[in-house]
């Protein structure tokens, strides 16, 4: 009988995790959608923002779908404002893709991290966070997807929104002339002295299920004093102990809307944009 090693399967294993990274990327997005959206009401009225329709499509429903398209097939969307009426409105923009739907009954009084924490008991595996207010090209989650890194946070460069979340911290040597990899210390909206300015944040993410636990334990032991509290500061504060990555993606094309000047300048600005980037690849496919 042949003497078989008996590290060889293990060995195996993580061969075939170096070689195929694309079997252990996150299949699961969660969807933050409980704001009350008050700084776009002259927009969209009392609906939420990720309602909003952006050339024909909502931003929840164009998200989804393009998660989906890139291997996502799990979904869940935490609720609040008018909750009723963004479920049966989700439901049927996007009929074809099952959606489960996870309420935050404390909306109106804390921030997204109180939202995030509502799926605890929800999730117990790596899974991709995204705010439901966005506009972003396709390659944001395909380079994401693609970094085979769990724990990164999707940073770009400076779009001049008016109303960016800055990330800081230590670069690491770029892995493609395009993109910029490194080590978060701190995002905050105000600057920081101590710290290098890395890029913006963009408001999607890869969490590990290690990390969601710390995140869910560090909010619940601070609960007090944590409630008017978002996800990115829940991140800044465990990026002290905790190795968070940032992913900088120099020129991406994306956008927040949570004014009616973000809405004028996607409309202006950044649709174009998007459209120039779509009609680029497609015509880089046939070339």
């Amino acid at each position: 009988m042949p003497v078989v090693d008996e590290a060889f399967p293990q060995a195996l294993f993580h061969l075939t995790l170096h070689l195929m990274p694309s079997i252990y990327q996150p299949k699961t997005a969660v969807i933050l959608a409980a704001g009350l959206g008050m700084r776009l009401r002259s927009v969209i009225g009392e609906v939420p923002k990720g309602l909003l329709e952006i050339q024909g499509s909502g931003l929840l429903e164009r998200s989804i779908q393009l998660l989906s398209s890139c291997g996502i097939a799990k979904f869940f969307v935490v609720t609040g404002f008018q909750h009723q009426i963004l479920e049966a409105r989700l439901r049927e923009q996007a009929s074809e893709i099952p959606i489960d739907f996870v309420h935050n009954y404390q909306y109106a009084s804390s921030g997204s991290m109180e939202s995030l924490a509502t799926m605890k008991n929800q999730i117990q595996e790596d899974f991709l966070l995204l705010e439901s207010d966005l506009i972003y090209e396709r390659r944001a989650l395909e380079l994401l997807l693609g970094s085979d890194q769990p724990d990164t946070v999707l940073t770009s460069g400076q779009t001049n929104s008016k109303d960016e979340v800055w990330i800081y911290g230590e670069t690491r040597s770029p892995e493609r002339e395009s993109l910029e990899t490194g080590r978060i210390r701190y995002i905050n909206k105000q600057p920081s002295s101590q710290f290098t300015l890395r890029g913006e944040l963009v408001g999607i993410s890869w969490l590990s299920a290690g990390l969601f636990e710390a995140m869910c334990d560090y909010h619940a032991a601070n609960k007090p004093r944590t409630l008017q509290y978002h996800y990115e500061e829940n991140i800044s504060d465990l990026s002290r102990e905790h190795e968070i990555s940032y992913l900088k993606i120099p020129d991406l094309v994306w956008a927040e809307i949570d004014t009616e000047s973000h809405y004028r300048r996607v409309l202006n600005e950044v649709c174009p944009r998007l459209l120039n980037r779509e009609r680029s690849k497609v015509g880089a496919e046939f070339a």
